[in-house]
């Protein structure tokens, strides 16, 4: 489901870093996280948020979000396992990069 932006509440922390685009997280100032995606839609080019799920931790977040990264990678056929695995590897690589 499709949501304005500006529908996640004040309280909650966002974080957000460009290689982590066009997926973000909101920790809610109750203590769960949302992994959201920017998504552009209509005529007028509207911006909204699409939920992605709802990860029981910071860690399990950036998981789901290397994940979707390689599922909605401009190759989504992939000729063999070790061909998706170098792709995941690659966007974990990116974004444990700047963790450490």
């Amino acid at each position: 489901m499709l949501r304005r932006p500006d529908s996640i509440p004040a309280s909650d922390t966002i974080i957000t870093d460009a290689i982590l685009e066009p997926f973000f997280v909101s920790k809610s100032s109750t203590g769960g996280y949302t992994v959201y995606e920017r998504v552009t839609k209509g005529e007028n080019d509207t911006e909204y948020i699409k939920t992605i799920c709802y990860p029981g931790n910071f860690g399990y977040a950036l998981k789901a979000i290397i994940e979707e990264k390689t599922n909605s990678s401009n190759n989504r056929n992939f000729s063999s396992i070790k061909e998706y695995i170098n792709a995941y590897k690659n966007y974990q690589e990116k974004i444990t990069s700047i963790i450490e």
